[in-house]
């Protein structure tokens, strides 16, 4: 009976003490690598936003940040991947609008944006508009002129139905009136391809990709120059109102712990002010772009909102 007496204590004594040692574990979190999830191939401008920012959080939570490349389904694979990993705070995505406001729209995605804990807006890069070898084109207005003269023999391209290059030359084309045929690819590899090639007659590109590649652009669709090439005048300087940028962030499954998402949270917020995280994104021809939490969840929603109202009219 004593011994009886003896274990009931002790196995009370451990179960009240889980809460405790649970509570220390999160405390010391993260105490073992946290794996990154991009929802492209490698090689891409999420792949190399991803690996960025990986190595700043190693950095910053002191552990391992490995990057897991699941491509497919235009992000929409990968970005399922993380909306169902465990919820612990060791699986976090790094995730690009598209698949969040876009893909929704066009499809049955196996997630929605209630699927996810918002924990910042990271980075983002401007749209411009490049041309093939030997265009004719000098400005945008020679470009609608000549487009509004010959409706539908003009061709361009995007990385794919729904990206967000692909809804901000629609913008274009609605905001000017023209008819511009859209020649969609799976992803920027053989758009450009296409484009030096000079089998298409333009690309709409995210801004990285015209340092990259050095394609011959008309136009940034941006309120102001760049820095990093400031020699290409914006769509605004030009005469029309279409501005346009890609973006993406940091993104876990929904239901993390208060104190891990808290942690993630802070560490993405140093991440952004990192000096040496800056500079490699100007490299790619990218920027930071920080906004908390509750910041880039009401982006998200909004974005969600105008594109799928963008899309409705495009795919009708």
């Amino acid at each position: 009976m004593k011994n009886s007496r003896n274990f009931t204590r002790a196995t009370l004594a451990a179960t009240l003490a889980l809460p405790f040692m649970a509570g220390a574990a999160l405390a010391d979190y993260p105490t073992r690598p946290v794996t990154a999830i991009v929802p492209f191939p490698a090689g891409g401008s999420t792949d190399l936003m991803g690996r960025a920012a990986a190595q700043e959080f190693a950095r910053i939570l002191g552990t391992d940040m490995p990057v897991t490349n699941v491509g497919g389904g235009a992000g929409t694979v990968g970005t399922a991947q993380i909306a169902r990993a465990r919820a612990d705070g060791y699986t976090i995505g790094v995730i690009p609008a598209a698949p969040l406001i876009n893909q929704p729209h066009m499809r049955e995605t196996p997630y929605s944006i209630e699927d996810f804990d918002y924990i910042c807006k990271l980075f983002h890069s401007p749209q411009a508009l490049a041309l093939a070898p030997d265009s004719p084109f000098s400005d945008l207005a020679e470009l609608v002129d000549y487009a509004r003269e010959n409706p539908g023999e003009l061709t361009y391209g995007s990385p794919g139905p729904g990206s967000l290059p692909h809804l901000a030359m629609e913008l274009f084309l609605e905001e000017t009136g023209v008819q511009i045929e859209h020649v969609p690819f799976q992803g920027d590899g053989p758009g450009v391809t296409a484009l030096m090639g000079g089998h298409i007659d333009m690309y709409m590109a995210i801004f990285s990709n015209v340092g990259q590649y050095e394609l011959d652009a008309v136009a940034i669709f941006t309120d102001e120059r760049v820095e990093a090439a400031p020699d290409l005048p914006t769509s605004i300087e030009q005469g029309f109102t279409t501005t346009a940028s890609w973006w993406g962030g940091i993104f876990a499954p929904a239901g993390l712990p208060d104190e891990v998402r808290t942690t993630l949270e802070d560490a993405c917020a140093q991440v952004a002010e990192s000096a040496h995280f800056q500079e490699t994104l100007a490299r790619f021809g990218s920027f930071t772009a920080y906004l908390d939490s509750a910041g880039v969840r009401a982006e998200v929603e909004e974005g969600s909102r105008v594109n799928g109202e963008i899309l409705a009219r495009v795919l009708d």
